[in-house]
């Protein structure tokens, strides 16, 4: 680590501070959420919480229902007092990249615990599952690019090359342990524990409905996912409000809300001016994908949505958040050419109440910044390496993107927003 307070050991202010961090995309931050943030704070007895959140775009491959200013002043009145934006890139990356980057942020800041939600709630469980997933990768990874090549998508390959090479393990436990490579927020918690440094994990037990479930009025906590099918077509927020909190709804109420198959016509366009090598260059992209975004998303006799043009390209082989990400990718002009970095190499503020403020004052007091800590992109960008500020700007174009597409004036540029201060 950076700076002579690591050299010297323990920064002073983390003695005085305990920090737990929690990754997040609040799309849109609902009751569970917040359920998440007191059992984070209650079992890690911590001082403070700090959020690292997607911004714009979500690790599905689609826009955020609420932007990204939005969701970061409700997570600040939910219980959050700090929060930091996840690079675009790795928001659009993998559940292993995408985890890798939050705990890189999060351990940055100094967060002695991360919390996370699990559909299983089993730490233990989890651990020894990430724990074999490391045990022998090269064999892994070899088992899965076979079983690919037969036809089947990566998760099926994973499970199943899991299943072959953890065949020594009892028939119930292996079924338990196979059940958690199936669930979308145990697949994000393994992944958390793979590339924890120093942080202790903390998990918490999903509550409510499921993942991918729809609305369920027998229960408290509603899935993200469900809500957002309830508030598409412009229903009335009204019909979710149990469900959320007073702040998000009145944000439901006030603000745009964007979804997918608003973005139809840009990805078309991306996909009718981009060649099919240019889409193979997209982080998703691969096998072949580049010709099938230019059949179904460029061609005159494609689907229109952006969600017909997915299900269209996707397979067996190819999952629908896979197609989406790439999707995603191509409309904002990613590709690995340009994607030099493969951890943040900053940390992004986006708000923060008093304690939050303690946070970063302590970091920059003792030099204790293992990355740049930005809260003004207009000067402190200026100081970044060529590899950051390329990521930076990625963000900013990102976010320019999101507001032209939703309506939202220049007011709203990352050049001109400022952190929230609550």
């Amino acid at each position: 680590m950076k700076g002579p307070a690591f050299k010297k050991g323990r920064p002073l202010f983390l003695e005085i501070m305990k920090i737990t961090g929690i990754t997040a995309e609040y799309n849109p931050l609902h009751k569970g959420h917040i359920y998440q943030i007191e059992q984070a704070r209650s079992l890690t007895a911590c001082d403070a919480v700090a959020v690292a959140m997607s911004g714009d775009y979500v690790q599905r491959g689609e826009p955020a229902i609420l932007d990204k200013w939005t969701r970061c002043g409700l997570a600040l009145d939910s219980g959050a007092d700090l929060v930091v934006e996840i690079p675009v890139q790795f928001c659009l990356g993998n559940a292993s990249q995408y985890a890798a980057a939050s705990v890189s942020i999060l351990e940055a800041l100094g967060c002695s615990s991360i919390s996370f939600g699990s559909e299983c709630g089993d730490a233990g469980l989890l651990s020894d599952v990430a724990a074999f997933l490391d045990s022998d990768r090269a064999g892994l990874d070899e088992m899965i690019s076979q079983l690919t090549k037969t036809g089947m998508n990566y998760p099926s390959a994973r499970s199943e090359a899991y299943r072959r090479l953890r065949k020594d393990t009892g028939k119930e436990r292996l079924e338990a342990e196979l059940a958690v490579l199936d669930s979308p927020n145990d697949i994000l918690a393994i992944e958390y524990i793979r590339n924890l440094r120093s942080a202790a994990p903390v998990c918490i037990k999903r509550e409510g409905a499921g993942y991918s479930e729809g609305i369920d009025r027998g229960l408290s906590f509603q899935s993200a996912g469900a809500i957002r099918n309830e508030l598409s077509g412009g229903n009335d927020p009204a019909q979710v409000g149990e469900y959320v909190p007073e702040c998000t709804l009145a944000a439901l109420r006030r603000e745009k809300l964007t979804f997918p198959d608003e973005w139809s016509v840009l990805l078309r366009y991306a996909a009718a001016m981009a060649s099919a090598e240019t889409v193979e260059d997209c982080p998703s992209a691969g096998e072949g994908l580049g010709n099938l975004i230019k059949k179904y998303a460029g061609g005159a006799d494609g689907p229109e949505k952006w969600g017909d043009i997915v299900k269209a390209v996707k397979s067996k082989r190819y999952t629908y958040t896979r197609i989406s990400r790439l999707c995603m990718q191509l409309v904002l002009g990613m590709t690995r050419s340009t994607l030099s970095a493969e951890k943040p190499l900053y940390i992004r503020v986006l708000g923060f109440n008093e304690k939050g403020r303690k946070i970063l004052a302590g970091l920059k007091s003792e030099g204790a910044q293992e990355l740049p800590v930005i809260t003004n992109i207009n000067k402190e960008a200026q100081d970044l390496s060529e590899d950051a500020a390329r990521m930076l700007a990625l963000d900013v174009r990102a976010a320019d993107v999101y507001n032209l597409v939703t309506g939202r004036g220049r007011e709203f540029s990352d050049h001109v927003r400022k952190p929230l201060n609550k």
